[in-house]
């Protein structure tokens, strides 16, 4: 299920790293974005680069970074990361969804160990994989994760050619301060979507699922 999710996300993907190279590209000219010709820029990003040399290329970058490194993004923290770590003393307060008694009379007394919380969540994900409500959330939660991954690496890489290429030290700068809020944005996004992952699981196995 992960496997197929993740050729469908790195589409979508494709499309982020596109608009970061055009915004660049934009600014390295020294243009204002705002007047910018934005249709003939993607015209022009798409003749250079195929889409499927794209798609190639983004799979490569988001492959740069293992699904711990990605939540410790995410997270922003290095041990025990992924968001099932913290099912049961966190998460499983945040949503009314969830009956807490049914779920403590089938599973309790709760773990307190991250690992050891992230095991029984996963082992209740799985056993609800496949429920739509899951899949759509699991799917939000993987593309918001990679999402912060790529913008992460691909921050970097531009932002240090922007500090030595560009012809306004302000410009450059401003482009920085964008690129660390864009960052926060998708990790902020990437961090909700994982919780509301963690508890939509919860919430179906109270309910009997």
């Amino acid at each position: 299920m992960t496997d197929l999710l993740k050729g469908k996300i790195n589409v979508g993907l494709y499309g982020v790293m596109a608009m970061n190279l055009v915004v660049f590209y934009v600014l390295l000219q020294n243009e204002p974005l705002f007047n910018a010709n934005w249709m003939i820029l993607v015209r022009d990003l798409g003749t250079a680069v195929p889409a499927g040399v794209g798609l190639a290329l983004t799979g490569i970058l988001n492959a740069q970074l293992t699904s711990d490194a990605k939540a410790r993004l995410v997270f922003m923290r290095w041990n025990n990361p992924l968001p099932g770590s913290e099912a049961f003393t966190k998460y499983i307060k945040c949503d009314s969804r969830i009956d807490v008694a049914v779920l403590k009379k089938s599973y309790g007394p709760f773990p307190s160990d991250p690992r050891a919380q992230n095991a029984l969540w996963y082992r209740l994900y799985k056993s609800v994989e496949a429920e739509p409500a899951v899949v759509q959330v699991h799917r939000a939660f993987l593309f918001a994760r990679d999402y912060t991954a790529l913008v992460f690496i691909v921050g970097i890489v531009l932002g240090l050619v922007a500090l030595f290429q560009f012809h306004s030290t302000r410009v450059a700068i401003g482009y920085l301060l964008l690129l660390t809020l864009h960052f926060e944005m998708a990790r902020r996004a990437a961090s909700n979507h994982g919780r509301r992952f963690v508890t939509t699981v919860l919430s179906l196995k109270s309910a009997g699922r």
